[in-house]
């Protein structure tokens, strides 16, 4: 009998051997459990780095914005009002043979209000595209504020038509001012209630944007509680919500004189083109 054949140095061998499995076995065990744990660190870190920069994006993008749109909204609603205001104070000391003074209100402060308006809600439509990445959902709020800013674009139309030829102009030595009639008075205050509400439909997107970036960048920070959602009176008003981007999406496209005329722009341009190609 040779030596390794003996019963004990076989014994000797299978032991050594399951040791060996053993110790490989338990070695693989270790680096498999390394890994997972490896990968638990990284993922765990690469979500709290998400939460940081989610809550980088909430307070220093959004909440500047929306208190940006806010503040010019009431700016220039103001100061539509209060031209308004001035026009009907004018009027009634007139009546009644007191001196009145010419309204302060003037073309030029009123542009700019609204050119800052506008340039502040276009804001949200550039957060979306920047930001689109984070969740591509976002795109419903382009949408509507697009929406709407083409409905404040109409109103403004009609708005500035109106009171161009009210407000008095400043010349080199003197102020120009043709006192309003009654009935044009009456059809500046029409169109600037018009124009207002033109305005807070954009607020009100605002809000809705503000309480959806809330829920979706700081929620999960405290256990995703949610901002509740905006609830109007009218129920004909929109409410803009991530959830029900799609329907919302079609409602606007289909819908809405923005989304009609956007189609009709599309449609131009094909038919441009199909007449431009060979």
């Amino acid at each position: 009998m040779s030596w390794y054949e003996h019963p004990e140095v076989r014994a000797a061998f299978v032991s050594a051997a399951t040791t060996v499995l053993t110790g490989v076995a338990g070695f693989g065990v270790l680096l498999w459990r390394l890994r997972v744990e490896a990968q638990r660190a990284i993922d765990e870190n690469k979500a709290t780095e998400a939460l940081k920069l989610k809550l980088k994006i909430y307070e220093q993008e959004v909440v500047p914005t929306v208190e940006r749109v806010e503040n010019a909204r009431v700016a220039l609603a103001t100061f539509v009002r209060l031209f308004v205001v001035a026009l009907r104070n004018y009027q009634t000391l007139a009546r009644a043979g007191v001196p009145a003074a010419t309204p302060t209100e003037r073309v030029p402060d009123l542009i700019k209000l609204n050119t800052a308006f506008e340039a502040e809600t276009v804001a949200i439509v550039t957060f979306t595209e920047r930001w689109f990445v984070v969740d591509p959902r976002f795109e419903i709020f382009k949408i509507a504020i697009n929406a709407a800013l083409h409905d404040a674009r109409e109103a403004w139309g009609a708005y500035y038509d109106g009171v161009m030829r009210a407000m008095p102009t400043d010349l080199p030595d003197r102020v120009h001012w043709n006192p309003p009639d009654s009935a044009l008075i009456d059809a500046i205050e029409a169109v600037s209630d018009r124009f207002i509400d033109r305005l807070q439909e954009v607020t009100a997107y605002t809000y809705d944007f503000q309480a959806e970036m809330q829920n979706i960048l700081v929620g999960p920070l405290f256990g995703n509680n949610t901002v509740p959602r905006r609830q109007p009176i009218d129920p004909r008003h929109v409410v803009i919500s991530l959830e029900n981007d799609a329907l919302l999406t079609r409602y606007f496209r289909e819908d809405t004189a923005w989304g009609q005329a956007t189609r009709a722009t599309e449609e131009s341009v094909r038919a441009s083109l199909s007449r431009a190609s060979p």
